[in-house]
């Protein structure tokens, strides 16, 4: 009979410790994933605000030849003034 509880014991201990080692393995994927994503931001941030630098430098750029075709003298169009 005590045989019987210590199995019993054991096996529901044994439960407890594969329940826990899931419960584990599911936190490790989710905090695997959460570095991932941190990671893959940290590294895009910078590329995507470059991005937006040069499309910003390329649109004044464009402003700029657009002036200058015009009959703006070329260090006035620089200057970004605005003509009205």
């Amino acid at each position: 009979m005590q045989d019987e509880v210590t199995a019993l014991q054991v096996d529901q201990q044994v439960q407890r410790v594969l329940a826990t080692s899931l419960a584990l393995a599911e936190q490790s994927l989710l905090l695997g994933l959460a570095i991932h994503l941190a990671w893959l931001d940290a590294w895009i941030r910078p590329v995507l605000r470059a991005q937006d630098t040069y499309r910003e430098w390329h649109t004044q750029q464009e402003r700029r030849q657009r002036l200058v075709r015009r009959g703006v003298p070329d260090q006035i169009a620089r200057q970004g003034l605005r003509l009205v």
